[in-house]
């Protein structure tokens, strides 16, 4: 019987054990349904100070309905329902500027932050707590 564990057999198996765990490694996982993409919270207070700042480096975007949006929302945040997100989106800019999303506490922040950044956009945050930690904080709100 022949002996199949020569140094040059050994040599490749090694090279191909390498190179599939460099590829696994390299490989996106968040594409691959193995781990869950994490969204990148801000504090109420922490964006406010940065916007405050520098207001051309964002677009502040509250995904809540037209109605909810006109009860209160946040200053200077500019409303763009959830369900407008499929069109709207071919008009928000995937670098140059951060796209903030508020909604009402998080959630349906979170999904346009996920549909987005499943569109590529990497330049986004989501306000931790949405409007409701943004009014409890005292920062400037819009009542009608």
């Amino acid at each position: 019987m022949k002996n199949i564990f020569t140094s040059s057999n050994i040599l490749i198996i090694l090279a191909t054990v390498l190179l599939t765990g460099a590829i696994i490694y390299l490989t996106p996982l968040k594409h691959k349904n193995i781990i869950e993409p994490a969204i990148d919270d801000i504090l109420p207070t922490e964006f406010y100070e940065l916007y405050k700042q520098n207001p051309d480096d964002y677009i502040f975007i509250d995904v809540r309905s037209v109605n909810a949006y006109n009860d209160i929302h946040a200053a200077d945040s500019i409303n763009m329902p959830l369900h407008t997100l499929f069109d709207q989106r071919k008009n928000l800019p995937k670098n140059g500027k951060t796209i903030v999303l508020i909604c009402t506490g998080g959630r349906a922040s979170g999904v346009g932050y996920s549909y987005l950044e499943h569109f590529g956009f990497l330049n986004l945050r989501r306000i931790e707590g949405g409007i409701s930690a943004w009014d409890a904080v005292d920062l400037p709100v819009i009542v009608n």
